[in-house]
């Protein structure tokens, strides 16, 4: 079931398409904002950013990821963020904390993201993108009694929690967040009159979350 692991630069590839996570998040962040990139890879989301005159900093748990991160992040901290105390930058520094597909690899999500809220700015906010276990062809899979872990995507075998629309907002909100915004990926955001099945259809969410 479990075989050997591919590489964290061959898994996480940058995908631009606009339907799907990376291009959204992107265009999120925005112009010429301080960004905390949590789970950065080898920096394929800062390498976008940093087009854009954004500062990043990301952390990366595979030391040889994180080093190919240097080429395109201003600093890269090397560790796992679920023990990692502090990072050396002042409280309010960052204007987005990026979580791409990586609360569902925590064992306690919410301790990290109640861990890191003191380096948000006032404004500022943490941008996430969190698999759908539920959308309707894990469903249909899960119907016919089907649970195989995969290398990559919605069972990757390294993911440790499985979420659904409602126990993702119940993560941030459990937190000591403020959800402002939600969006979603896949056919869900390719076809407005899906977003009204967001559970069914989507197969990320997309959070925007501010601390409260």
């Amino acid at each position: 079931m479990f075989e050997p692991n591919l590489s964290v630069s061959k898994k996480y590839q940058l995908n631009l398409n606009p339907h799907l996570a990376h291009a959204k998040i992107i265009q999120c962040v925005g112009e010429n904002k301080r960004v905390l990139d949590i789970g950065c890879a080898a920096g394929y989301l800062a390498r976008e950013l940093k087009k854009k005159n954004c500062y990043v900093v990301g952390i990366e748990l595979d030391p040889e990821t994180a080093k190919a991160a240097t080429r395109y992040c201003d600093k890269v901290i090397t560790g796992n963020v679920e023990m990692i105390s502090e990072i050396p930058y002042p409280e309010g520094f960052f204007d987005i904390i990026i979580c791409a597909d990586v609360l569902e690899h925590l064992v306690r999500p919410d301790l990290v993201l109640m861990k890191f809220a003191k380096y948000l700015s006032k404004k500022g906010y943490v941008l996430a993108s969190i698999p759908n276990i539920v959308n309707w062809y894990y469903r249909l899979k899960f119907l016919f009694g089907t649970f195989n872990y995969e290398e990559t995507g919605m069972v990757d075998k390294t993911h440790l929690r499985f979420f659904t629309l409602k126990t993702a907002k119940e993560l941030f909100e459990t937190s000591d967040y403020r959800i402002i915004k939600i969006d979603y990926t896949g056919v869900a955001s390719k076809y407005k009159i899906l977003r009204l099945f967001p559970g069914f259809f989507a197969i990320q969410f997309i959070i925007a979350a501010q601390r409260r």
